[in-house]
């Protein structure tokens, strides 16, 4: 394993390295060495530089020399100058040196910029739905600013879009540059056509098979005789996608039927995807080892919207079977409700445990990011095989609890992102008023922020907070309810929920506060789907919230690959132990399916 594991690395290395392959006896085109500029006064090197194609190779980055690239790279930056008021401005000279022992070449580049030219006045005429002071407030270019054709540009499109959002969906405007070459000097006049105000006539759904039209309908923020707004139009088509009925959506306003000037008739084309669907998948985690499930959903119960399925899993510490009921539209409300009930059996470090419950969600989005919810809880467990040395007072508890719950989400991505966070946030009670056998209180915390480096290159951080009390006359807190951390989705320099309290045999018991900080990882694409990870992360659990030391925070970093298939992402983590006690391992290798986090 671990001799195939470095000749793939090796063979990896070694194509990132090699370059571009080279048949025998012919030399590939030149690298890019070294671009110097000069004569750029107002922008520096790295500013044009990411304008061209033609840019220095760097370490993992051969970029080779095409002529007729460089002289469109050319072409853009005399384009670029000259959009931002350098009227004059030209490339005056380039240098092509060619070094054909080192097979690269190093370039110079001599910009004469000239004299930038400025705006002197800006005028609007046409216009009498908006008074002049509050268009030009949205033309982002005024007296005194550099002549900047992209400027003007968007100004163009924020004008339409403002009319746009007022129903004016056949406005029109035409920008004017009048320059005074020898005074360096511009005036821009913006001709506005308003046309006419337009309302919602008639709804037209086309596309439905088994969709009812009521499941569409109630996603539109608009309804006959609104006027017709660009944001609304836009947002009712992302709850149409939202719903996951959709393959395709489009929202169009179209001439009205009446004939009504005033009027445009919507029109709603939509394509389903399948409603029901058998699924079946396979895995193996370094935890779970092999791993299958099965699965029978349907996701348009009856042309409802209405989500129905049934499942079953099976791995080496975990097998049950779950079903589950989604209404979108909780008694004619935006407001969801989820309900699941499920049976399983568990095979943890420190004991086995079969459960058999429920839990009933009602909650709804605030927005397109944020989501709230209550959720109620009802599970029986039967614990057996308890391998510990310290007593448990409660083996099979009987678990009732409400929690609440807040969500926000801006990842762009929610399997693999590269940008975003994620806030979450929950508060659970059990027992007291709710009865069954344990009252305990848990809230719990998790950030999670994505950020791109370049367009290869991701850093992400997860922190997780959670702490948890009991109170009432049971102060015992269930094995299967407690914190742990440790294993191929925390801390990966330890073993399996090994970091934390344990009993004289080392077997986890789990504690009441939990601080998990993946401070750093850096994600990177190697070779199309091969990519690698370096992290450092550090945590813990405590038997109790007053025993949590910052001295006792256990730190581990590693490295890693990962394989983007069409299956999903398979992971491979190495974990060193950075402060490792006696009976610890230095290293631990995980091999499982999805980011960490």
């Amino acid at each position: 394993m671990k001799n195939r594991l470095r000749i793939f690395v090796l063979a990896a290395l070694f194509i990132m390295l090699s370059g571009e392959a080279v048949p025998a006896g012919k030399q590939s085109r030149p690298k890019v060495g070294v671009v110097t500029y000069s004569g750029n006064i107002t922008y520096q090197d790295s500013r044009l530089e990411g304008l061209m194609l033609t840019r220095p190779s760097r370490f993992l980055a051969t970029n080779r020399f095409h002529p007729e690239i460089f002289k469109d790279d050319m072409e853009t930056l005399t384009a670029f100058y000259r959009q931002n008021g350098f009227l004059q401005a030209s490339i005056v000279d380039t240098l092509v040196s060619v070094d054909s022992i080192k097979n690269r070449v190093d370039i110079s580049i001599v910009i004469e910029e000239g004299a930038r030219t400025f705006v002197e006045g800006v005028t609007v005429f046409g216009n009498s739905f908006f008074a002049d002071s509050v268009l030009t407030r949205h033309f982002g270019i005024g007296k005194g600013d550099p002549l900047r054709r992209p400027v003007i540009e968007d100004a163009v499109v924020t004008l339409l879009s403002l009319y746009a959002e007022q129903g004016f969906l056949d406005a029109s405007v035409t920008p004017n540059v009048q320059v005074n070459d020898s005074a360096h000097l511009a005036l821009v006049d913006f001709s506005l056509n308003e046309g006419v105000r337009s309302r919602v006539g008639e709804i037209n759904i086309i596309g439905t098979v088994k969709s009812r039209p009521s499941v569409i309908l109630r996603e539109l923020s608009f309804a006959p005789g609104d006027t017709i707004r660009y944001s609304e139009l836009i947002n009712s088509q992302q709850r149409l996608y939202l719903t996951g009925l959709f393959e395709s959506v489009f929202v169009r306003p179209a001439p009205s039927v009446a004939g009504d000037s005033t009027e445009r008739d919507i029109r709603i084309e939509v394509k389903e995807k399948l409603s029901s669907e058998l699924s079946f998948s396979i895995g193996y985690g370094t935890i779970e080892k092999a791993r299958g499930r099965i699965e029978l959903n349907t996701s348009n119960l009856g042309g409802t919207a209405r989500k129905a399925g049934i499942g079953a899993e099976a791995s080496f510490i975990k097998q049950g079977v779950s079903m589950s009921f989604s209404e979108p539209w909780t008694l004619g409300t935006r407001w969801k409700t989820d309900l699941s009930v499920f049976g399983q059996l568990r095979q943890e470090p420190a004991y086995h445990a079969e459960t058999i419950g429920g839990k009933l969600t009602v909650g709804r989005k605030l927005g397109l990011k944020t989501t709230v919810s209550l959720s109620y809880r009802l599970e029986n467990t039967n614990f057996s095989r308890i391998d510990l040395t310290v007593p448990v007072e409660e083996s099979d508890p009987r678990i009732r609890s409400l929690t609440l719950a807040i969500s926000h989400d801006t990842r762009d991505n929610l399997f693999d992102p590269s940008a975003g966070w994620y806030v979450d946030w929950s508060a659970e009670l059990a027992g007291s008023f709710l009865q069954g056998s344990n009252t305990f209180a848990r809230s719990v915390l998790i950030l999670k922020r994505f950020q791109p480096l370049d367009r290869n290159t991701v850093i992400g951080s997860a922190l997780e907070i959670g702490w948890m009390e009991s109170f009432g006359e049971n102060e015992e807190i269930p094995l299967s309810e407690r914190f742990y951390t440790g294993g191929p989705t925390s801390l990966r320099g330890f073993r399996y929920q090994m970091v934390g309290p344990v009993d004289t045999n080392g077997e986890p018991l789990g504690g009441r506060f939990k601080l998990v900080w993946n401070i750093a990882e850096l994600r990177r694409s190697i070779y199309r789907m091969v990519g690698g990870a370096l992290f450092v992360e550090f945590g813990n659990v405590w038997s109790n919230p007053r025993m949590a030391r910052l001295a006792d925070l256990r730190l581990n970093l590693g490295s890693g690959l990962r394989l983007n298939s069409p299956l999903g992402i398979l992971r491979l983590d190495f974990g060193i132990n950075a402060d490792r006690r006696p009976g610890e391992p230095r290293v631990k290798m995980f091999v499982s399916m999805g980011q960490a986090f």
